[in-house]
């Protein structure tokens, strides 16, 4: 019945096509961690916590490409090439 209701909403929208089956509720206010909280099962501040842990990660996640992009960089400036490793590129400089 459950699944049906989330199935519903998939089909009435493309908003909702990507709806995921379980959602990460980070830990809060004395409450542990749930890994895998059924959508269905889910409150809405289910949703605002799990909304801010997504967040959290996709920005860390984007600091750390845009590190690697400027570690790339500076690579392809000192004239690395595609096989080169970092150690033969800044290894002098450690």
């Amino acid at each position: 019945m459950v699944n049906q209701v989330l199935e519903s909403l998939r089909k009435q929208s493309m908003l909702f096509a990507d709806l995921p089956e379980t959602v990460r509720v980070p830990g809060h206010g004395g409450h542990p961690a749930i890994d895998a909280l059924p959508l269905e099962e889910a409150s809405v501040d289910d949703l605002d916590l799990a909304l801010q842990d997504l967040d959290h990660k996709i920005a860390a996640a984007r600091q750390q490409a845009v590190a690697l992009q400027r570690l790339r960089d500076q690579a392809r400036i000192r004239g690395a090439v595609d096989s080169d490793t970092l150690v033969a590129i800044f290894g002098r400089e450690a």
